[in-house]
């Protein structure tokens, strides 16, 4: 049976299949980021045709409409996502922005590096048809601005590279929309002169990072390196502070270094796109493309038409004793040493703001004022590169690094890596880059209820578990004093982030009572969650205000195999969590349900780097029911 809008309240970030918007019936939705939710349709008017749809989260929405400009007028490529249709739903003046593109059949550029293992010949190929794509693009004045693997498909059917995305994109003549020092992107795939233009200029009134082609061939390079080296050239567990002071100042082993089956030439192009100055680059995407053919055409034949990973074979284990033989590819491990030495000490130092420090590994204490210190002027800069030299000499070497919780493809730690991590721990994370948001996969919901928080820098701040000696603890508390010290000499300026008022008390839905008590759920009986985006190990990720959802485990009675949770999130002195629906593997229930912090109390802390908007947070807690929100 179709699912009709006005039949109960529109959550577009988790439509159930069946239902209906404009003419086109949802199948299944494909991802969920910060702006808009994607979902595979079928055209009711044409059965077994089907097609990508974007639904924008909120109404009149600027960036939604930015992107069907893009895509319906200034983006047309034959390498782009084609565009179809667009709508307003479920309200054709009032109601959510939707647009129809192709529904593309592929793999995103890294997985299919991974799982199909092309040659080299066939990589440059797909990247030469790309670099002419942003060659047309650009020379129309659109930047894409969010350049990643994922947002490169490889179509099964012919090899053919199409750009998707363009969420965030921007062209010449656009109204500005956010006053950002630099528009939202992947963190780990900015460019150096975008990071350092944010570290110059932030909170500086109307300056404004001007976005050029060299941005997109930049992330373009990096999104090559990680194909034909299985890795992304700065590894994603690092913070982002250490993560911005590697963009800018470290050089990655060369792809040939690194993965010796890479053509010098190919490894020469990618090196040249990830140049740290953009004049350094190719200017151009033609110029790109040109070089790409020429390496491929001049280089020996039997080096090109080689797969870009060594197969090995992946045997059924015990517990599948007839399972059959399958390929993988074996991975390259990241080499032992750097091509470059990190930046002094003292200019790193010197660089970067300082904050409030928290004890590694644990939660401020609730209700600790995240105040931010800054340099005001040299004499202070001096002073607190002594004190933090006298922590240093205390501290000693002590570093701890949760290997669990780090990216499982990440490599360990370098010698030059390890001597940034000393420096950093006592100086503060540098403000935070706007991040854009990715599309995740979260189950299928039924009707309309609400979807996940989008996911955020990680940082390592916050473990579950950390071990120390008694030496390392005791070696630790003088160098945290050293460091207070230090920060009581800076307490001047810059309180914390403005935030909204906390949530007025709410009646639990109708029915919420009745139905926790069928499924053994309790008042005050708090079980664990998990935000339903996060995958791995708990971190610390950044939301927003608004819809969200959280995964149960099954310790509830009632929960066979879990649930997901739909409610919403309230920014305030706390994150507030209220929660009014549970979906089982069986059907949908009102529920009455709070979130907890890891220490049981109500709301979750904001941690350091949170601002008015958003707010950085831990990704576990506790699901408390309820009788009432207070």
């Amino acid at each position: 049976m179709p699912l009709h809008a006005e039949n109960f309240q529109v959550y577009p970030e988790a439509l159930g299949p069946g239902t209906e918007v404009g003419t086109w019936r949802v199948i299944e939705r494909l991802g969920v980021g910060g702006f808009g939710a994607v979902y595979r349709v079928e055209d009711m008017a044409r059965p077994g045709e089907f097609y990508a749809l974007k639904l924008a989260l909120r109404p009149g929405d600027q960036r939604a409409e930015r992107e069907v400009t893009l895509l319906m007028v200034k983006a047309v490529h034959p390498n782009v996502v084609r565009f179809h249709a667009c709508g307003r739903w479920p309200h054709p003046r009032t109601g959510y922005l939707y647009f129809v593109m192709d529904w593309v059949a592929g793999r995103p550029l890294d997985t299919w590096a991974e799982e199909v293992n092309p040659t080299f010949r066939e990589l440059a190929q797909v990247a030469g048809k790309v670099a002419l794509a942003f060659a047309a693009l650009h020379g129309t004045g659109v930047w894409h601005r969010d350049v990643k693997p994922a947002h490169i498909l490889v179509r099964e059917s012919d090899s053919e590279p199409v750009l998707i995305d363009f969420g965030i994109g921007d062209y010449a003549g656009a109204a500005t929309i956010t006053e950002q020092t630099v528009p939202p992107g992947t963190l780990h795939l900015r460019s150096p002169e975008s990071v350092r233009f944010h570290r110059e200029n932030h909170g500086r009134p109307g300056a404004r990072y001007e976005y050029q082609r060299t941005d997109d061939l930049y992330a373009l390079g990096i999104s090559l390196y990680r194909a034909v080296t299985g890795h992304y050239p700065f590894p994603l567990h690092l913070p982002p502070d250490m993560l911005y002071l590697a963009i800018e100042g470290q050089t990655p082993p060369a792809p040939a270094d690194f993965n010796p089956r890479t053509p010098r030439a190919l490894s020469d192009v990618i090196m040249r796109l990830m140049a740290k100055k953009p004049q350094e680059r190719y200017p151009t995407g033609a110029e790109l493309h040109a070089a790409l053919m020429a390496a491929a055409s001049f280089g020996q034949s039997s080096t090109w038409e080689a797969s870009l990973f060594e197969w090995e074979e992946e045997r059924g284990t015990e517990q599948e004793p007839g399972a059959a033989t399958r390929r993988r590819i074996r991975r390259p491990e990241w080499p032992t040493h750097s091509a470059t030495a990190p930046a002094p000490r003292l200019v790193i130092a010197h660089a970067l703001p300082l904050r409030d420090v928290v004890e590694v590994g644990q939660e401020p204490l609730a209700g600790e004022p995240l105040v931010r210190q800054r340099l005001l002027s040299p004499v202070l800069v001096v002073a607190v590169l002594l004190m933090v030299s006298v922590g240093l000499a205390a501290w000693g070497i002590w570093l701890w690094e949760p290997g669990s919780a780090s990216n499982a493809r990440g490599p360990e730690p370098r010698s030059d890596e390890v001597s940034l991590r000393v420096s950093l721990r006592e100086v503060a994370p540098v403000e935070t880059l706007p991040e854009a948001v990715p599309a995740t996969a979260p189950l299928m919901v039924e009707a309309t209820a609400v979807a996940a928080a989008p996911p955020a820098a990680l940082t390592k701040e916050d473990a579950p578990v950390m071990k120390e000696s008694k030496s390392s603890a005791s070696a630790l508390k003088v160098g945290m004093k050293a460091m207070s010290v230090a920060g009581a000499c800076l307490n001047l300026a810059c309180s914390g982030p403005q935030v909204r008022s906390a949530p007025p008390p709410e009646d639990c839905p109708p029915g919420a009572m009745e139905a926790m008590n069928e499924l053994g759920i309790k008042r005050g009986n708090a079980q664990v969650f998990v935000f339903d985006v996060i995958k791995g190990e708990p971190h610390v990720i950044t939301v927003h205000e608004g819809n969200t959802t959280v995964r149960l485990g099954d310790e509830w009675k009632g929960l066979r195999g879990g649930g997901l949770l739909y409610g919403k999130l309230h920014l305030s002195d706390r994150v507030y969590g209220r929660f009014t629906w549970l979906r089982t593997q069986d059907r949908t229930y009102p529920v009455c349900i709070e979130l907890l912090s890891s220490r049981r109390e109500r709301g979750l802390e904001r941690k350091p780097g949170s601002d008015a908007d958003s707010a950085l947070i831990w990704t576990t807690g506790y699901a408390n029911p309820v009788d009432h929100f207070e």
